[in-house]
């Protein structure tokens, strides 16, 4: 007789939490796999590695830039961060990228960034006019 009344109040305990763990994560976005080609259709294109490295290709008229970069990114955020990094030529030099990333799919997300040397100023929201989206290509 203890046992089930010990299996009852288990059962009770754990269907009590489970609606408040769902609630919990309903709102978290989905970690997901940033490697690969993502281009946002205006002439830019970032090749993510897997290991911190990426190229990010800038296209301007028939000339290409291509900038060696380092990443940073943390799904468990809210949003994520996606920080770009370690460039060596141009006017990110010296400069850290710190950014936000929202997933809309598998194969679309949106970047807002700001470039400098500290972390307070990456941005909270997504701003219209500096927000991009990007496409995975295969």
């Amino acid at each position: 007789m203890q046992q089930n009344g010990a299996f009852i109040s288990a059962a009770l305990a754990v269907f009590t939490l489970l609606p408040a763990l769902f609630m919990l994560n309903c709102g978290a976005q989905p970690c997901r796999d940033l490697q690969g080609r993502w281009a946002n259709r205006e002439g830019q294109a970032f090749y993510f590695q897997g290991n911190g490295k990426a190229l990010w290709l800038v296209r301007f008229g028939s000339q290409i830039d291509t900038f060696v970069m380092n990443y940073r990114y943390d799904c468990r955020k809210q949003p994520a961060e996606l920080d770009l990094s370690g460039f060596k030529t141009g006017p990110l030099s010296g400069k850290t990228m710190y950014g936000i990333l929202e997933w809309s799919n598998d194969s679309t997300f949106r970047f807002d960034s700001e470039a400098g040397t500290r972390p307070d100023i990456r941005p909270t929201d997504f701003k219209t006019e500096q927000t991009q989206k990007f496409f995975r290509e295969k």
